[in-house]
């Protein structure tokens, strides 16, 4: 049997292994599903074996995806110069398949440049970081990254905690339970003390700041207070002797109150480098958008101009569907710049009406009236709550049939309030209620109902579809009491 250790240490090569053989196999796959295809007289279904090795290519060797699709696409291209007997119609497809071929590897290329360079990025601030930082896998409670100061408090080697159980550092079961159950409860929780157990079996008191991020990982950032802890009790000690030892102990206290002061200057540097990073990110993010979008805009004109001066049947559906898949393309992008906002700056108490007036402002409406039954309530909501009132709105325009009057009101409930948006549409079918929310699920307007969940769960806020299909959709938002409240009137005269 292998070793743990040893399997840990492979599992990179053996992953480069399998990618290099998957890129191998489909390109090999691609190539002789186009000379059998071309031999029996099929030209509908090959090109699309290609896309899959460029794909897997540019995840792996981004720097190279290009070189690779250019490279993949030539062969395709001379195959079908070959085996077509120079079919015009067969060489004019093949010609348009190779540049959509290269086209996807130059902008996934990018794309996938830019999201390893913010790798790199996070990977460098969480190595380097001054304070210990470690995740797990709040499902299976497994560690799943660490770095080198917390490794080195623990006294361990990085990789003896990688894929361990949170036991093993974290040893008190009532107190990692109560942990575990603080960070299901809240989406961050700040400053914990816990007990971790270091190789030697040495316990430790550590302060530990904990956030829930995507697909149920943890992170946590921890300091050792183990010093700090016992300074207090020396100083609590001499206070109560303090009429034998009031010299001795008045300088202790100094010292202690030196080593808190510089543990916050030093948390607040780190503070403040990791939001320096996260606009660095952001920033960099916009940049790589930015271009992507231009040289997309430079793919679309050319497509119109070969439109333009193309006859051939064939030929323009398939311009009609790489003008359709580059626009999929830009409103994917445009989704990354949209979730990147969710959460950027800090929620905040909104007027409903006020905000449902805001996010309706830039929406021709129409005849379609949107009525208001809100009163004071204001909630406690991320900043971008607006965009999802006018993504209900603009759902209800576009998919709700002959809608007249749309609503919001609200009605209290035992654990909060529901806020309810209906129109009096086509409704939603029962069907797809719940996919409605999902982000592979969308229809011309892109993620809308995906980025409003995502939006409202920054406060702990949720929606949900209930109206009868056939007779209007309807949407309720509930809020949980902490996170609404009625404006006092204003008595000042």
């Amino acid at each position: 049997m292998i070793p743990a250790e040893l399997m840990k240490e492979q599992r990179p090569l053996l992953a480069a292994i399998a990618g290099i053989a998957g890129i191998v196999v489909t390109s090999l796959f691609a190539i002789y599903s186009t000379i059998y295809s071309l031999t029996h007289g099929i030209t509908e279904v090959f090109p699309f074996l290609y896309f899959l090795p460029i794909i897997i290519f540019v995840y792996l060797y981004p720097h190279r995806g290009v070189i690779f699709s250019l490279i993949l696409s030539t062969i395709y291209l001379m195959l079908v110069y070959n085996f077509s007997r120079f079919n015009p119609t067969l060489i004019a497809v093949s010609t348009a398949w190779f540049v959509i071929f290269v086209t996807i590897g130059v902008v996934t290329s990018s794309f996938a440049d830019g999201l390893r360079t913010e790798e790199r990025k996070y990977r460098g601030i969480f190595e380097n970081s001054q304070a210990g930082i470690f995740t797990f896998d709040l499902s299976t409670l497994r560690i799943r990254e660490i770095n080198m100061k917390c490794a080195l408090m623990l006294r361990y080697e990085r990789g003896d905690l990688l894929d361990v159980d949170l036991s093993r550092i974290l040893t008190g079961t009532g107190e990692r339970e109560r942990f575990v159950r603080e960070i299901r409860t809240r989406i961050q929780t700040g400053d914990m003390e816990l007990h971790f157990t270091t190789r030697e079996d040495v316990t430790r008191q550590f302060l530990v700041s904990a956030s829930l991020g995507a697909n149920n990982l943890v992170i946590c950032s921890v300091i050792d207070i183990t010093e700090r802890k016992l300074a207090e009790r020396v100083i609590q000690k001499a206070r109560d002797d303090l009429e034998l030892r009031v010299r001795e102990r008045t300088d202790e206290l100094i010292r202690a109150n030196d080593i808190l002061k510089a543990e916050i200057q030093e948390r607040k540097r780190f503070e403040a480098a990791i939001q320096l990073a996260n606009r660095k990110l952001n920033t960099l993010s916009s940049i790589t958008r930015h271009d992507i979008l231009n040289q997309i805009t430079a793919i679309v004109m050319y497509l119109s101009l070969a439109e333009e001066v193309e006859t051939n049947p064939a030929v323009m559906e398939h311009l009609r569907k790489i003008d359709q898949i580059t626009q999929l393309i830009q409103k994917q992008i445009r989704f990354t710049r949209d979730y990147q906002n969710i959460g950027a700056s800090s929620p905040q108490w909104q007027n409903v009406a006020d905000t449902v007036g805001s996010a309706i402002k830039n929406l021709d409406t129409g005849t379609v009236r949107v009525e208001t039954e809100l009163g004071s309530l204001e909630i406690y909501a991320d900043y971008l709550l607006e965009k999802v009132f006018y993504n209900l709105v603009e759902n209800s325009l576009r998919h709700g049939g002959k809608v007249s009057v749309c609503r919001v009101s609200y009605r209290t409930l035992e654990d909060g309030v529901a806020i309810v948006y209906e129109d009096d549409g086509v409704g939603v079918p029962a069907e797809v209620k719940e996919k409605i929310f999902r982000r592979e699920y969308y229809r011309n307007t892109g993620y809308g109902l995906f980025l409003s969940l995502e939006i409202l769960s920054i406060t702990g806020l949720s929606i949900k579809e209930t109206g009868e299909p056939g007779k209007g959709a309807r949407f309720e938002i509930h809020v949980p009491k902490e996170a609404f409240r009625f404006e006092a009137p204003d008595t000042t005269t």
